[in-house]
């Protein structure tokens, strides 16, 4: 691992400083085409509350206020720096500082949920994915974009030790087999796995 990778690979998990606000930029640029492709299948309808789980500087929260219509966004993020640049271009939306496994909203409350290259960081997918589930309400969906191993590898983050790496068969295990997954080309030469994993609808119980 070089020292480059390891602070690279730091603050892509959580900018901070000038370094970060430099990283936060040019993840604006990197993130553009995956981040759109990932909103894309989310399947946004007017009034959905949407969840941007990363948000970063909030370009996506953008992109789903405009998809959703009169519905609601919130954006999550890790870092305080991310999430002040957010909130200052986006001061419609609610954004707020949390763990993945700990979201401060009840629980089936959002239709929709952007996960876009935050899966790298999830030291306990399973906690993560229940969170996740018990915040979606039945029939929400959650999108899901990852940059593949290789790509990653190839540009210099492969042994970072910060990012997980995945390939189809890495992120099928995460998500199980109901989700649907597919390799997309991010741009830039670099390719992505995007999967959509839907909650199950709301059951009614049945009698004779």
């Amino acid at each position: 691992m070089t020292a480059f990778a390891a602070a690279l690979g730091r603050q892509l998990a959580s900018p901070s400083g000038l370094g970060g606000r430099i990283v936060g930029q040019a993840m604006r640029v990197a993130n553009r085409r995956p981040t759109r492709l990932a909103i894309d299948a989310l399947g946004v309808r007017k009034g959905d509350v949407a969840l941007d789980l990363g948000c970063g500087t909030g370009d996506a929260i953008r992109a789903l206020s405009a998809a959703a219509g009169c519905g609601h966004v919130y954006g999550l993020d890790h870092s305080p720096d991310m999430l002040d640049a957010a909130g200052r271009r986006h001061p419609a939306a609610t954004v707020f500082r949390a763990s993945f496994t700990e979201i401060p909203l009840p629980e089936a409350s959002v239709d929709r949920i952007l996960a876009a290259n935050v899966a790298y960081f999830w030291h306990d997918d399973r906690a993560v994915l229940a969170e996740l589930m018990r915040v979606l309400r039945p029939s929400g969906r959650l999108a899901l974009y990852v940059t593949t191993a290789g790509s990653l590898r190839r540009i210099g983050l492969g042994d970072s030790g910060t990012h997980r790496l995945f390939d189809e068969a890495d992120l099928r295990a995460m998500l199980g087999p109901t989700a649907m997954i597919a390799t997309v080309d991010a741009g830039f030469g670099v390719a992505g796995l995007l999967a959509t994993l839907e909650k199950p609808p709301l059951m009614k119980d049945r009698t004779e």
